[in-house]
């Protein structure tokens, strides 16, 4: 998880203190730790979620702004930040790539890291229409790019003081491991299921 983030944030984004970042798919373990990452770094985050009953678990973890994504978020983010976004963390995926294009500001970055929604790839895909101008599209796969140690470390540090909190929706014993399969296509989480042996 902590790859993930901390790839997606600090290699692909390149995110600095003072910038905004919408992480999209919020209630996700992935968009758990990077709010959380991201506000100890000195960002203003604004977290999405498909439910408006997970707002307030949003915000406790750490957002400044929750949004309910109803697949067109670019008019809710320009409403709080009129020149779009400076970094926008894709979580979702395909379906939602060329909206989360649309909140972000002439300059900024998207990084889309996820495939929640399980669209792998984009059909009559015409990148001078799709991304506009001056915008920056990357992603990040930790099979091709790895973090270094000492990151990781710090991250371990972090955790152990307090500073990171890391998220577990529900836990299973392993004789259970049908219903945690469940709960997880539910959509009820927020957070990382855990299996115990």
């Amino acid at each position: 998880m902590f790859q993930t983030v901390y790839g997606s944030l600090h290699l692909a984004l390149k995110i600095s203190a003072g910038e905004t970042l919408l992480v999209r798919g919020g209630t996700s373990s992935i968009g758990m730790l990077a709010t959380q990452l991201a506000r100890n770094g000195g960002l203003q985050v604004i977290a999405t979620t498909r439910k408006p009953e997970k707002a307030t678990l949003l915000l406790n973890n750490g957002a400044d702004h929750v949004l309910i994504d109803d697949g067109n978020l670019a008019a809710k983010v320009k409403d709080l930040h009129p020149n779009g976004i400076d970094k926008v963390l894709e979580l979702i995926g395909t379906s939602t790539l060329k909206d989360s294009l649309q909140c972000t500001a002439p300059g900024g970055s998207v990084c889309m890291t996820g495939m929640l929604a399980e669209q792998w790839a984009l059909t009559d895909f015409s990148p001078m229409e799709f991304i506009p101008a001056t915008v920056n599209l990357t992603i990040y796969d930790s099979g091709q790019i790895r973090v270094n140690q000492p990151d990781f470390q710090q991250f371990i540090k972090a955790v152990e003081a307090g500073k990171v909190h890391l998220t577990i929706s529900h836990s299973f014993p392993l004789k259970e491991i049908v219903d945690a399969h469940r709960f997880m296509e539910s959509n009820s989480g927020a957070g990382k299921i855990v299996v115990l042996a």
